[in-house]
């Protein structure tokens, strides 16, 4: 028994706005601390005070954003190909 398509598509859209709103935040610190000269990056184990650390910092929230983002406008269609795919590989095991 699985669930409807529709579920799976609302529950990625649901992921991606959430992606998509801790990648505002991490990144509105980042982006802050960017401009700001007195602020200092701790990589492993280092304070940094430089640009390229600073930079650093702001790829993971750029990736949250645009992985929400991708999320959030997948089509169903692309859903139901791969629902379709998940049941015909488990009906190998379930004799359907």
């Amino acid at each position: 028994m699985y669930l409807p398509v529709s579920v799976y598509k609302n529950t990625l859209r649901l992921i991606g706005v959430l992606f998509i709103c801790v990648g505002v935040f991490l990144g509105y610190s980042a982006f802050q601390a960017l401009f700001d000269p007195s602020v200092t990056i701790n990589l492993n184990g280092v304070e940094r005070n430089d640009a390229e650390a600073k930079m650093f910092s702001l790829i993971l929230p750029l990736v949250l954003i645009f992985s929400g983002s991708a999320l959030f406008i997948s089509k169903g269609e692309n859903l139901t190909s791969l629902h379709k795919a998940r049941e015909t590989f488990w009906s190998i095991f379930h004799g359907k």
